[in-house]
C-alpha cells in the first residue's frame, strides 16, 4: 500500500546507477524493425560479430562505424536545430531499406529519445507509446527530461 492507494505489483522498475554505461556492447532489437538501439560500443567493430547498414552516432566523438553523427548533449544545452537535424537523420534512415542502429554512450537516453520519436512520428503513435515500444526492447531506456521536451516539441510541430 502507498499512501495515495494500493500498490500496482505488475508494474516492474529498473534502476540503472547514475553515469553507469555498461562494459560490454548493448544492442537492442525495436520489436520486428530492422532498428536497433545500443552504447558506444556497439559501433565498435572489434566489441562484437553485427553489421548494420547504417549508424546513427549522438555521441560527442564519431565512433568506428558511424555512417551519420549528429553529436547532443544528454541534458539541457542543445540547440534545436541539432536536435531537429538527428530526428530527421533517424527518420530518413528507418524508412530506407537496411538496418539501422542508432548509439549513444549508455543506450538510455540520447537513443532512446530519437527512436521513440522516430516511431512516433513514423508510425502515427504518441510519444509515451513509442517510448513504451523502446522500453520494451531496452527497459533501462529513459530520455533525459530535457530531450523529452525536446521530442514532444518536435513531434507536436509536425502534427
Amino acid at each position: 500500500m502507498t499512501r495515495d492507494g494500493p500498490r500496482d505489483e505488475s508494474v516492474t522498475v529498473f534502476v540503472r546507477p547514475k553515469g553507469y554505461v555498461a562494459d560490454e556492447p548493448v544492442i537492442r532489437r525495436i520489436g520486428d524493425r530492422d532498428c536497433y538501439l545500443g552504447n558506444a560500443l556497439a559501433a565498435d567493430p572489434d566489441a562484437h560479430d553485427r553489421s548494420f547498414d547504417f549508424v546513427l552516432s549522438t555521441t560527442a566523438e564519431e565512433l568506428p562505424l558511424t555512417t551519420h553523427h549528429r553529436p547532443l548533449i544528454d541534458g539541457r544545452g542543445n540547440e534545436w536545430a541539432a536536435f531537429e537535424a538527428a530526428v530527421d537523420t533517424a527518420r530518413r534512415l528507418y524508412r530506407r531499406d537496411g538496418s539501422l542502429l542508432v548509439n549513444c554512450k549508455a543506450g538510455v537516453s540520447r537513443s532512446a529519445t530519437l527512436i521513440a520519436a522516430t516511431l512516433a512520428a513514423e508510425e502515427g503513435r504518441e510519444f509515451r507509446d513509442a517510448l513504451g515500444v523502446v522500453q520494451d526492447a531496452r527497459p533501462y531506456a529513459m530520455p533525459n527530461p530535457a530531450l523529452h521536451e525536446l521530442a514532444v516539441v518536435y513531434l507536436a510541430a509536425r502534427s
